[in-house]
This record gives C-alpha cells, structure tokens and sequence, in this order.
C-alpha cells in the first residue's frame, strides 16, 4: 500500500514538473522584437521567447564550458611541486569499500612526496573492509587501519583520523579513488605557498555506457562550478582534497551530514579561505554501472544540496552569518533554481521542434558535445580515459532529468526521505 506522504512526493513531482513545462512552452510563444536602424533603413527583428532562451542556454554553456576546458588544458610545465615538506596524512573514509580499498591506498602511496602517511578508516560493524585495510596497513609502512572511534558518517571518519594525527596537512580521497600522482606534490606546493585548501578534479572512469553519462554529467556539472568561481564561491569537497590543519580547525571540520562535502565548501567560503583549484591533478573513480545506480547517486547528493540549503536558511533565520553568508545561501538556492529552470529550457526546445528551428537547436547541442569534446580530449590524451561509448550523444537529456530530479529531491526531502542514504555497487572497475 502507498503512503501518503509517498502519494503526495509522487503527485507533487508530476505537476511541479508538469506546470514548470507548460510554463516554459507558454513563455517560449511570446515574442521578443528588436528593431535596428541603418541610416534610412529600419529593420524589425521578431523572435520566439524560446528561441532567445535556447540561444543563452548556448552561449552559457560555451562561456561555462570554455572555463572548464581552460583549467583542464592549463600547462602542467607550470605546475609547481614538492617532493618533501610538512607531514601529510591521506585519510581514506571506507565502508563497504574492501575490493576496491587497494585503488586508493596504492595510487597514494605512488605519489612521490615524504613524509606521506595513509590512514584508513573503517566502520565498526564493517568487518570485510576492516580486514582488507588492516592487510594492507601490514603490507606497506606508511599505512594504519583506523576504526572510527565516532562512527555514522564519512564526515566523522575524517574528523577522528585528523584527531588522531599530529600531520600539519590532510588529503582526503575516496576508496575508489586512482589518485593523480601529482596530486599530492601540487598540493602540498599550493599550501605551502599561502592556500588553505587544495582542490583537484576527480571523474568517473567511462568505462561503459551508462558510465560515459555519468563522465559527461560530470563535466557539466564542473563546468558550472568553473563559472561559480569566477563570483567567489570555490567548491572543495571531500575527495580530491588537501587542506592545512589551521583550517579545518577554523571551520570546525566536517558536518555529519548527508553531502558534507556541499557543506564543507559552503563553510570555507563563509570563513573566507583561500582555496586553490587545480584541474590539471585530475584522479578517476568508479562509476556507476546502472541507470538505477546513477539516478539513486545523484538523487542522494541532491538530497543533500537540499539539507545543506536547509541547514543553512536555519542558520540565517537564527542570527545571520554575514554578508558572505548570504552570499552562500544565494549559491546554494540558485543551484536548486537552475535545476528546476532546465525543465523551462528544456520545453522551449521542444517548442522549437513544433516549429522544425532545427538549426537553432542544433546550436547549443553542439556547443554541449564541444565541451565534453574538448575535457575528454584532454583526458584521453594523459591517459586517464579511455574512447567514449555511443551514448554521449544522450547527454543533452541530462539537464531535463536534472530538473526532474530536483524537484523529485526537494519532495522527497520533505515528505518521505528519512535519513538513509543511497550506496552505488563497487567493483573495482
């Protein structure tokens, strides 16, 4: 029997997503007119609503995407490295993670830095991945298996191996995580040079054809996060990441909360810490190899957009956190918006098949498939990458189903979500 709380996310879904289409399509028939004078010629321009949308959408992905491409293709001759420096602690967050605990662990321990430790941290009641850790902390020197003395979280793992560590820097990588061997190096080159955070940038191995969505779903939603930069807001996470014990300190480490990586960059943003983005370290992980996988992943960050966002308003209703503050909570709402407003963009290109614009519409898809061109490229060449399967040509559906999926996330936070937390199969790929 459905409940009624499940009744009205699901009723609520279909006619938020439904009046968010017709909406677009009636906007998408009014008319924008513009009217050009040469001399004693005057020229009047008509255009659909939705053809102008379809044009920005465009030209937001060229400028968004330009970004990103610029940061992947940076010269790496540049790049300054350290080969020896402050004490570095890897924290390795793992549950349920045992068969693919050996990616991480050994791609760190190629990265030529001293002194490098790893910590990895396991669940109490996680006892596979507890023996995996504790045979490769007996295999290599510079690894110790910790069992997490607060456990629940990935967010209180990584605050009880930094408890536990009198390291001056951390990096935290995910099990499945084939990290960059420059990674740690250019980290520890960019802290010591004033950065508070390091972060680089990891992908999805596209090993396959769900797997190449996730790839360019990724590459979309990093070039959004290029063009954020470019207004203050840096994205550190929790991967991928190295920062300074001064820092996590500042901020209070990690929040238990469903995407403490979201929270934690909202939190340096409102501490105003300099983070440093390096897209030329770029490690890889394990995809998800279902279509089930891939919508549950997203649809748990999502969630956890949505909690962070709520945490946050809380926050604000409270007392305030400041001017950067509500910077941030401008950040985090526009996200959500924008998710929602793909499904407007998405009706004004159905609109503008009623009226057979091909040529309008084959201009922003090609500047989506120039963007993932050009990053793939990149990784294609460095070796990160394999060739790309057919389905990147399903890509430009992504941003339709990221409004679905947000406006089925913000229900579900309110109505039925009730605190679990969705984990994609790992095998080792």
């Amino acid at each position: 029997m459905v409940s009624s709380r499940y009744a009205v996310e699901l009723l609520g879904t279909t006619c938020i997503t439904g009046a968010l289409l017709g909406f677009g399509v009636l906007a998408g028939l009014g008319v924008w007119t513009v009217t050009v004078t040469l001399g004693l010629v005057t020229v009047r321009l008509v255009f659909l609503i939705g053809m102008v949308t379809v044009i920005g959408f465009a030209l937001f992905a060229v400028l968004s995407g330009g970004l990103l491409s610029r940061g992947v293709w940076a010269d790496r001759s540049t790049q300054e490295r350290l080969a020896s420096g402050p004490a570095v602690c890897a924290i390795v967050p793992a549950y349920r993670d045992g068969n693919v605990l050996d990616i991480s662990v050994e791609s760190l321990l190629e990265n030529a830095y001293e002194p490098l430790t790893v910590a990895i941290v396991v669940e109490p009641d996680d006892e596979p991945t507890r023996k995996r850790a504790e045979e490769l902390a007996a295999e290599y020197d510079r690894v110790d298996c910790l069992v997490n003395g607060t456990p629940g979280s990935k967010a209180t793992a990584i605050n009880y191996a930094v408890q536990q560590s009198d390291a001056e820097y951390f990096a935290v990588v995910d099990a499945d995580e084939r990290v960059a061997p420059e990674f740690v190096p250019a980290a520890a080159a960019a802290l010591e040079n004033g950065a508070d955070v390091f972060q680089g940038r990891r992908i999805p191995r596209p090993n396959g054809a769900v797997e190449t969505i996730a790839y360019c779903e990724r590459i979309i939603v990093h070039s959004a996060y290029a063009l954020f930069e470019m207004f203050g807001f840096a994205n550190p996470k929790s991967a991928s990441v190295v920062f300074t014990r001064e820092a996590f300190e500042k901020i209070g480490g990690y929040r238990s909360m469903l995407t403490e990586d979201i929270a934690f960059a909202h939190e340096c943003h409102d501490a105003n810490l300099t983070v440093h983005q390096d897209r030329r370290c770029t490690s890889t992980m394990e995809a998800p190899h279902t279509l089930g996988d891939l919508w549950g992943q997203r649809k748990r960050w999502r969630i956890g957009q949505i909690q962070v966002l709520h945490s946050r308003l809380r926050q604000e209703l409270r007392g305030g956190t400041g001017f950067r503050g509500v910077l941030s909570l401008a950040r985090a709402v526009g996200s959500l918006v924008g998710g929602m407003l793909t499904l407007v963009v998405a009706s004004h290109v159905l609109l503008l098949l009623l009226f057979e614009a091909t040529l309008t519409l084959l201009v922003p898809f090609l500047c989506i498939l120039a963007t993932i061109g050009a990053v793939w490229l990149r990784d294609l060449t460095a070796g990160r990458v394999g060739r790309l399967s057919w389905t990147v040509v399903l890509v430009p559906f992504v941003y339709p189903a990221l409004g679905v999926l947000t406006v089925k996330s913000l229900l579900e936070y309110y109505c039925t979500w009730d605190g679990e937390w969705y984990q994609v199969m790992k095998v080792g790929t």
